[in-house]
Formats: C-alpha cells, structure tokens, sequence
C-alpha cells in the first residue's frame, strides 16, 4: 500500500507509464520487439534445443545471427540508406521491379500468409486442445473473427501503437514468458542429451542454427516494421536524421537483445526436455509438454496467453503496416478501409487452416526471401558505389533470376539437369544459400557496366 501511495503521488498512479513515456525509445524497444515475436519464434528455438542438445551453445550463436542479427540490419537499413519506404529503397533497381516487390512482399507478410497465420497459430498451438474435434472448425471460425476483430481495433489507430503495444501489452507477454522460464531453470526438466544427426557436429550444429534462424523469416518482414519505428521515434519528438538514427539504433537494439534472451532460454527449455517429453516433430510439442509439466492444466493456459500475445502484436503491426503501403500506393482508399479489408481478406484465409496457409507461402518466400537480403546489403553499401541504379538493377535481377528458377522447380517438382549440372558443378556456394553467387555476380557485374558506362563517356 506504501509503495502504491508513492508511485500514485510521483507518477499519477502508473510509474511504468510514466517512466516509459519518459523514455520513449524503450517503449518503441518493447513495441518492436512484440511485433517481430510470433508463435514461430517460439517454436523455432525450441526445436533447435532438442535437436541440438549438447551442441546448444555454438547452435545458438548461428540462430542468434540469422535471427537476431538479420532482422536487426533490417529495421537499420531503412535509416541509414536514406531511404523513406521499402518501395522507395526497392524502386533503386527499378520502379517496376520496386512496385513489383514491394507489393509481393506485403501480400506475403499480410493477408496471404503471416497475418492469418497468427489467428491460425493460436488456436491451434493455444486453444485447440480444449475443443472437441467435431467443434474445431466452428469455434476456430469464431476464434479467428474475435481475433480479428482486435487486430483491427489496435491497429485503426497507428499513432497510438507505441501505447497499446510497447507499454501495455509487450510486459504481459514478458512476464508470462518469465513465468515458464524461471520454472524452467528452478526445477529443470533433465540434462542436455546428445544432439540429433543434423547437429551432430559443431560444424553441422552452427549452419543448422543458421538456417532455423533464416527460417524465422523475420528479415522479409524487418523493411516493414523498421518504418514503424521510424515513424514512432519522429512522432515522439525526434527531428534531424541524426535523432532519428540514434533513437532507431537504441530501440532496435532493445528488441534485438530482448529477443536473443528469450531465444537463449526457450531453446533451453527444449535441450533439457528430452528425457520426459521425448523428441517431438516440432517446437509446439515441446512448449504444449513444458507448460503442461510444470503447471498441469493452468499450463495450457499461459501457452494460451503467451501466444496470444506474441501473435496478436506480430497481426496487429503486419495490417497497420500494409494498410499504410496500400494507402500510399492508392490513396483514394482510406487507411481504415485497407484495415478492415486486410482483416477480413486475412479471416477468410485463416479458416483454411496453418497446414495449407504454410504449404502455399513456402514457394514465395523462397523467391523473396534472397531478395530481400540483397536490398539490405545494398543499402548498406549504397555509399560505396554510390547508389548506382545499375548496381541495384544487375544484382537483383541475377538473384532474382535463379530464386525464380529455384521457386518454379520445387514447386513443379522437377528441372532442368543441364542447368543443376552446372549449378552444382561451378557455384562455390550450395544448397539453401546459392543465391550468393548470383547476388555477388550481380554486383560485381553491376560495377563493371558503370564503369564502362563513365569511359564512353
């Protein structure tokens, strides 16, 4: 009661309000973090740590890079290249393959794909179990509406997302999170058993963190959400481009290390879960039987709340995001509009269920996902070449070119032998991370025709 007098007397009644407001790059921090923090970033370390069990650490440290690491050159990229959007840093290679892109992109990581995923997930990882299988469908319809319906609520208003998100929702879903870690350290389920055969070595451990971290696919959603920090850290008083940069950097580094932690002591509950829970086939199964084993019934509860929470703030900034791009693209259409439409489009996919919803993205984001790594380095590097359109053109063309060959055959299910022949014989980089080779053969080759091009002159 004392200590409720002192707070009400020197902060009106709520000195974390207060204190964050005070600091708002801390809130952007909590806010970032929360829109990035999805179901699949719970899953995701969780499996890793079953799998990689003994070999945890040195997987880690490839899950931290591409998971942590990439999505955080991402939200910086967008202050440092100068750039105001991603069509705009997109439309560098391009106006048509920037519209082109920009707009796949948004699709992807909005009503095609990752918003109605967020209904679909929790349900599925948080609700399902306590629904009679006759029942799934209809109450998953009902459940989807609902969440929906909030998703549109948080989102109508963007100016006052740093509120909703960063100071209010972003806690309880870390103090859940606290909840199941403390647990989990106090009282450890076992000890780190021998890794599977993908981790079986520290070299094999390290590359599949990496890729389990790509898979995150957070990078492709990272040129969004870098816009609304941006635009959080102006609306609270920053002005230069030197503010700007500053504020983005601190609060993109609160997220970043926010979500290292959590990854860190997530992938520990699945190294130490083996001896009881077995190895499951995915991260839900690891989460569902460590809140299970540690509080019963209640368990399933706070999986509930957790999820909840980390889908909904990941819905809420996709549709604030994309209504914002549309709007911008054509703008006779109100921004509330775009909202309601995004939130219906996405419920209406939703109830097709997570199993299709992943099955039909997975081809799209193979074709995206290298290139939107490519317009990261890039902006980067806009300097060093300095942001020659040729550059862009040729390194995203080479890239995208063998992503689209890439998506058609796998997609399909057959190719071309002649040209895998020579893929698998000549590219000094295999498997998953092949596109460097086209991205690398692209700028170089960009740099050669700008130089040709200032000798003819």
């Amino acid at each position: 009661m004392y200590i409720y007098k002192v707070l009400k007397k020197d902060y009106g009644g709520n000195g974390m309000l207060k204190f964050l407001k005070r600091n708002p790059y801390i809130s952007i921090g909590l806010m970032l973090f929360a829109l990035f923090f999805g179901a699949g970033n719970l899953i995701f370390p969780a499996f890793l740590g079953q799998n990689s069990g003994e070999h945890l650490p040195i997987a880690m440290i490839g899950f931290i890079i591409m998971g942590v690491g990439l999505p955080l050159l991402g939200v910086l990229v967008m202050g440092y290249s100068g750039a105001q959007d991603l069509l705009e840093l997109s439309s560098r290679a391009g106006k048509t393959f920037g519209i082109l892109f920009t707009t796949l992109l948004y699709l992807t990581i909005g009503p095609f794909f990752a918003i109605p995923r967020t209904g679909t997930t929790t349900f599925e990882l948080g609700l399902s179990s306590f629904i009679p299988a006759n029942y799934t469908i209809y109450v998953q319809a009902i459940f989807l509406a609902l969440f929906m319906g909030a998703t549109l609520w948080l989102a109508i208003n963007p100016n006052k997302l740093v509120d909703r998100i960063g100071t209010m929702i972003t806690p309880v879903l870390l103090l859940s999170m606290i909840i199941l870690i403390i647990a989990s350290l106090v009282k450890p389920m076992g000890s780190y058993q021998a890794p599977t055969q993908t981790y079986a070595t520290n070299g094999l451990a390290f590359t599949s963190g990496l890729m389990e971290g790509y898979n995150t696919m957070d990078a492709l959603a990272s040129l969004v959400f870098g816009i609304i920090v941006i635009n959080a850290v102006k609306l609270y008083g920053a002005k230069t481009k030197e503010e700007v940069a500053k504020n983005t950097l601190k609060s993109a580094l609160i997220a970043a290390l926010l979500l290292a932690l959590v990854y860190i002591f997530i992938s520990n509950i699945g190294a130490t879960s083996v001896t009881v829970l077995g190895l499951q086939k995915t991260g839900a199964g690891v989460l569902t039987g460590a809140t299970t084993y540690y509080f019963g019934n209640v368990g399933k509860v706070l999986l509930f709340i957790i999820v909840l929470l980390a889908c909904l703030t990941t819905s809420v900034g996709l549709v604030t995001a994309c209504s914002t791009y549309f709007n911008k693209l054509y703008p006779k259409i109100d921004y509330k509009v775009y909202a309601i439409i995004l939130t219906v489009f996405s419920f209406a996919i939703g109830n097709y269920g997570l199993a299709a919803i992943i099955k039909g993205a997975v081809p799209v984001l193979v074709l995206l996902y290298p290139l939107t790594m490519v317009l990261i380095a890039l902006g980067f590097l806009n300097n060093l070449f300095g942001g020659k359109k040729i550059v862009y053109a040729s390194t995203a063309l080479l890239t995208g070119l063998f992503s689209l060959y890439t998506t058609v055959t796998s997609t399909i299910g057959t190719s071309v032998p002649v040209i895998d022949n020579f893929l698998v014989k000549f590219l000094p980089i295999q498997g998953d991370f092949a596109w460097i080779n086209f991205a690398i053969l692209g700028f170089i080759l960009g740099i050669l025709l700008n130089l040709i091009k200032k000798e003819s002159k």
